[in-house]
């Protein structure tokens, strides 16, 4: 994996300018590392991931950029789970997070990737606005960059960079180039989001994730303005209109829910539309590459992990370069791996009724010794989920995995189970 020469890997060109590759991109150039970003701005006038976690902010500071967010960000105390007649299911991030920030953000997208991809070039990461073109090196694990590519960088790394990184997310330039396994996940679902001016809110700043009619929906408070999302199994979607625009206004009237939380709204954006998002790379670095982000894997939106996963990734994979031995890109693939699959078993305990048919029993069995006792010790450890730390804790995922198989007391999880 190391340069020939001085046994370290001294450039990287890094394709994508999301969230993930700046943060890698800076991470790096601190470090006097030779860094380009390769990408083309990105034209869409919404993107998903608008709601952070408590975890998120230690990578921020780290950045030196909180203070940027928090001027544009919605402080985020919490998020809340309506599951319809089973009421309400509150979580305040201050109830678990210890020696953690007790608080989150709401963002815009397209601004937060500003902020990042400017904490980037104030760090001398050079940005290039061109399509990379890659290269398979016959014969080798190897990839290179196109003599066009090369081209448009002028002499910046003087011939091939020591290394590329591959964080364009869904475009997944590299799996498709040197066909990598991946493995997708059981949902099909179709997100559809947009911006609202207004929706009914039950605490101010959290995240409201609604049980539907079919699927469920997010509210995301912004500034001034909230973020909707409906996630609907596919062939609800395509039966509720021809266009993204016709499904997501007819979906807002026909549901039992949306028609009363959004009663007096209006939409202010285009709608964009999502589908196949629950997948995961079985094989992440290669003899001078290395997948990160999206482009490595991505889930479900429903605890708003995606971007945790994406910046915890960026900031393995800056420790793996620095390394540049073959040991420390293998505990990165390992580590990814193993947090993105662990992801996607959590948002499976929500889908299947199971994750909020535990925590119902467990207020219902409050008045028994033994359970109130240990309530506040497993609250603890189940509130983890919502600060985005309980996919790199084990003993909490120990927990939560007995809990999901031992502590329905009978009840049937398929009532509260997303249809």
């Amino acid at each position: 994996m190391k340069n020939n020469q001085t046994g370290k890997i001294r450039s990287v060109a890094i394709l994508g300018g999301g969230p993930a590759a700046s943060t890698l991109a800076s991470l790096l150039a601190r470090e006097n590392v030779r860094v380009a970003i390769l990408h083309r701005p990105r034209a869409a006038a919404l993107l998903v991931g608008e709601s952070l976690v408590p975890a998120i902010i230690l990578i921020l500071r780290r950045l030196g950029v909180e203070d940027e967010v928090r001027a544009y960000g919605k402080y985020k105390p919490g998020a809340i789970f309506n599951m319809n007649e089973w009421g309400d299911f509150p979580f305040t991030f201050r109830d678990f997070c210890g020696k953690m920030p007790d608080y989150a953000y709401n963002v815009p997208r397209i601004k937060f990737e500003a902020t990042l991809m400017n904490c980037a070039k104030n760090a001398g990461v050079k940005i290039f606005e061109t399509e990379a073109k890659v290269e398979r090196v016959a014969g080798t694990d190897k990839v290179s960059l196109s003599a066009e590519t090369l081209a448009a960088c002028g002499d910046y790394f003087s011939g091939q960079p020591d290394f590329i990184v591959d964080a364009t997310g869904r475009g997944r330039v590299l799996p498709k180039l040197l066909n990598l396994p991946a493995r997708e996940g059981g949902r099909k679902d179709t997100a559809l989001f947009a911006h609202l001016d207004k929706t009914e809110l039950y605490k101010s700043g959290y995240v409201h994730s609604s049980r539907l009619d079919h699927g469920w929906s997010w509210r995301i408070p912004l500034q001034d303005r909230v973020s909707l999302g409906i996630v609907i199994p596919s062939e609800y979607a395509a039966n509720a209109g021809s266009t993204s625009e016709e499904r997501y206004d007819n979906l807002l009237k026909r549901d039992s829910v949306l028609r009363v939380v959004t009663a007096g709204a209006t939409r202010l954006t285009p709608v964009m539309e999502y589908t196949n998002y629950q997948l995961v790379s079985e094989k992440l670095f290669g003899e001078n590459w290395a997948l990160v982000g999206d482009t490595a894997g991505f889930i479900d939106p429903v605890f708003s992990s995606g971007l945790l996963i994406g910046l915890t990734s960026a900031t393995e994979l800056a420790d793996a370069i620095r390394d540049g031995g073959t040991a420390a890109f293998q505990k990165y693939e390992r580590d990814v791996i193993h947090h993105l699959k662990t992801w996607h078993e959590i948002v499976n305990y929500y889908y299947n009724g199971r994750m909020f048919t535990s925590f119902r029993v467990g207020e219902m069995m409050r008045k028994n010794i033994f359970i109130r006792a240990s309530y506040p010790h497993i609250n603890k450890h189940m509130g983890r989920i919502f600060t985005g730390v309980a996919g790199k804790a084990a003993y909490s995922m120990a927990m939560m995995r007995f809990l999901m198989k031992y502590s329905l007391n009978g009840e049937d999880p398929n009532k509260m189970a997303i249809r």
